[in-house]
C-alpha cells in the first residue's frame, strides 16, 4: 500500500552540509523543473512576489533568500527531516527504528508545491509556497503545473511496486496535483476520514490542527506495524482514534476520535 502525504508550509533551514555523491543519489525526480521555477523567480522584486504569494513582506524577503540559495547543492536536508508541520511532528520520523525508516522510504511519497514528487530521503532546499501559488511557468498554479508529471510518477511507482492500493492522506490543494481518474483505473484509492465523537453521539470533523495530528499518528502506526493493506486498518486502536468495523467499496475509511474537552 503506497501512502501519499503533502508538504508542510514550515520547514527547517535545510542548511546541513551535503556532499555531491549524496546529493546525486538522492536527487528529486523533478528537481530540474524546480530549478527552472526558482531561476525564473530570481528577477522578481519582493513587491512583485507579494502579489502572488500569501506572505508578509518580511517573509517574502526570506523567500527571496531561498530562491537565491537554491542552486547551492552543497547544503540541504532529506525531505522527511526538512518539513516541520503538524503531520510531520506527529509522524516523528526521527524517532522511528531503522526498519520503520526503511519502510517509510519505500512506501511514503510526499507531494510538494515546488518539487512535485518527493521520496522521504530526497535531498531538498527550503522554500515557502503553496499549491495555489501562480508562479509556475505560464502563470499556472503549482497544482495545475505538476498534474501530468506527478500522475505519471505515481503510475510509475505503482507499477514498480506492483501496488494494488493507494492511501490518500492529502489535503485538497495537494490532491489536485494528481489526475485521480487515471489513478483509479489502475489501483484502488483509499482516503482516511476522521470524525470526532461529541456528547450526545454527535459526529464532527476535527479542526484542521487536530486532523493533521491524527493523519500523522495514523501514518506512524501504519509504518511501525507494517500495515500493508486497507483491510488491516479494520478495528485498529491508535493514539486518539479507532479504526472502522469494516471497509466498503466507497474507498473512504472512517476513523473515530474522542473530542478533546
Amino acid at each position: 500500500m503506497l501512502i501519499l502525504i503533502a508538504e508542510s508550509k514550515t520547514m527547517t533551514p535545510c542548511d546541513g552540509m551535503i556532499n555531491e555523491c549524496d546529493y546525486m543519489s538522492h536527487r528529486p525526480a523533478l528537481e530540474s523543473d524546480a530549478a527552472e521555477i526558482m531561476s525564473n523567480l530570481r528577477s522578481l522584486s519582493a513587491e512583485s512576489l507579494c502579489g502572488s504569494v500569501k506572505l508578509s513582506l518580511p517573509m517574502v524577503r526570506k523567500l527571496q533568500q531561498m530562491i537565491y540559495e537554491f542552486p547551492n547543492k552543497a547544503s540541504g536536508s532529506k525531505a522527511m527531516n526538512a518539513f516541520t508541520g503538524v503531520v510531520f511532528k506527529a509522524f516523528s520520523y526521527q524517532t522511528l527504528g531503522e526498519a520503520s525508516r526503511v519502510r517509510t522510504n519505500g512506501r511514503v511519497r510526499i507531494i510538494s508545491s515546488l518539487y512535485g514528487w518527493l521520496k522521504p530521503d530526497d535531498i531538498i532546499k527550503s522554500y515557502r509556497f503553496d499549491f495555489t501559488t501562480p508562479l509556475a511557468p505560464d502563470g499556472k498554479t503549482f497544482s495545475s503545473y505538476w498534474r501530468d508529471s506527478v500522475t505519471k510518477l505515481l503510475l510509475k511507482e505503482i507499477e514498480k511496486q506492483d501496488c494494488h492500493d493507494v492511501l490518500n492522506l492529502l489535503p485538497g490543494d495537494a490532491a489536485r496535483c494528481i489526475d485521480w481518474k487515471v489513478i483509479n483505473s489502475w489501483v484502488k484509492v483509499w482516503k482516511a476520514d476522521f470524525k470526532e465523537v461529541h456528547p450526545g453521539a454527535v459526529m464532527r470533523t476535527p479542526n484542521a490542527g487536530r486532523l493533521k495530528t491524527l493523519r500523522g499518528r495514523l501514518l506512524r502506526q501504519i509504518i511501525n506495524e507494517d500495515i500493508m493493506s486497507p483491510e488491516q486498518l479494520v478495528s485498529i486502536i491508535g493514539d486518539g482514534y479507532i479504526g472502522p468495523d469494516s471497509i466498503d467499496v466507497s474507498g473512504n475509511i472512517l476513523f473515530h476520535s474522542i473530542a478533546d474537552n
